[in-house]
């Protein structure tokens, strides 16, 4: 048996020592490797969980809108004015939908479902009857409308008089106390202004109980045998109609001109009580919200009834202006018809059919999202 050396012995202990060394390493790279796999795998599965919970999240949202939109469009045809807006709108869409397949356009036919021109137009007579239908149901709606806006004139009148007697009886006790006559000029402009919301309410009530004859007539329940009477009721709704928009717009302006004032009257009041508070010092600060926990409880329900108010009059500016577009293109309209019966119509550019589509689409959007917005804070 040969004994081997001792640098032999040597190198063989190095030997296994690399070996050992390498050993382990070899084991520590793959722990660390099945760590990173395992800590991989558990940012996958993080990411998994948050993209179905996101997923989860868009779904129930998705069905939270369509449920609101399905219930605020059930308050919405829950009353007349909303159905009528909603079949004014279906009315001038059809009429606009029928107008672009009659008109032969390469942009037409590539958007158009029919490229025969006989099957777009068939179609176009079907919308145009569905219009016409339409205008007829519109017209059964309005039947009793103006007992709505007479009770109001009623109702207004009956506060006019209210009010004038207690201006009076003011004015009695303080005859002495406006030299300049700021007093007197003050209630000289609000009897102006409802003048005219009297003027207003008067002219939609005999509107409507007018559009019921043209409804009427046009129903074939009296119906005259000469053309030129036939037309006199309708030129009488519709002048009336015209002095309709010509006050209501001047009222909504003046509604409008209110409401920013206030709003600009609250903005300065809040300004004013944010510096008065930046110009306090710190130990006051100090004092006043240790002193009074129940003067910050109301200081705090009074900053929410300020933004409540804020946003209430904020919504109250945006319907008096669609109200101004809303009636100045109705205003538009009326006169176009007016022109239409008088035989002008070749002379007046509204009475184009696409031209007045389009105003009488915009005017119809316009009152339906101010009921939209009604029947969402219902």
């Amino acid at each position: 048996m040969r004994l081997s050396s001792p640098a032999s012995r040597t190198s063989s202990s190095t030997t296994k020592k690399k070996k050992t060394s390498n050993g382990e390493e070899e084991d520590d790279d793959v722990d660390a490797n099945a760590t990173k796999s395992a800590e991989d795998e558990e940012e996958e599965e993080e990411d998994n969980e948050k993209k179905t919970k996101s997923n989860n999240n868009n779904n129930n949202n998705k069905k939270m809108s369509l449920v609101e939109f399905l219930t605020t469009f059930s308050k919405l045809l829950e009353t007349r004015e909303g159905i009528d807006k909603t079949l004014k709108t279906v009315k001038y869409a059809s009429v606009l939908s029928a107008l672009v397949l009659t008109t032969n356009t390469k942009t037409v036919e590539i958007f158009s479902t029919a490229s025969d021109p006989k099957t777009r137009e068939r179609t176009a007579q079907k919308l145009r009857k569905l219009a016409k239908s339409l205008s007829l149901s519109r017209g059964s709606l309005r039947l009793g409308k103006f007992l709505k806006f007479s009770l109001q004139c009623r109702e207004h009148l009956a506060l006019d008089a209210a009010a004038r007697e207690e201006e009076e009886e003011k004015e009695k006790d303080n005859a002495d106390a406006d030299d300049d006559g700021s007093r007197f000029r003050l209630s000289s402009s609000k009897r102006r202004r409802r003048a005219l919301e009297f003027l207003a309410l008067f002219a939609e009530a005999t509107y409507y109980f007018l559009e019921q004859g043209v409804w009427l007539q046009n129903v074939g329940v009296f119906r005259s045998e000469d053309a030129a009477k036939r037309k006199e009721l309708k030129v009488l709704a519709m002048k009336v109609e015209f002095f309709m928009y010509a006050t209501s717009i001047p009222l909504r302006v003046v509604e409008w001109r209110d409401l920013d004032g206030r709003e600009r009257a609250a903005r300065e009041k809040k300004n004013e009580a944010v510096a008065y508070e930046r110009s306090m010092s710190t130990s006051k600060r100090l004092l006043s919200f240790i002193s009074s926990p129940q003067k910050r409880g109301d200081e705090v329900g009074d900053r929410m009834e300020d933004t409540k108010s804020d946003g209430e009059l904020a919504l109250a500016k945006a319907n008096a202006v669609k109200s101004i577009v809303k009636d100045g293109f109705d205003l538009v309209l009326v006169t176009s018809d007016l022109e239409w019966i008088r035989e002008r119509r070749a002379r007046d550019f509204v009475a184009n059919e696409w031209v007045y589509s389009t105003l009488s689409l915009s005017s119809a959007l316009i009152s339906i999202s101010k009921l939209w917005v009604k029947a969402m804070r219902a």
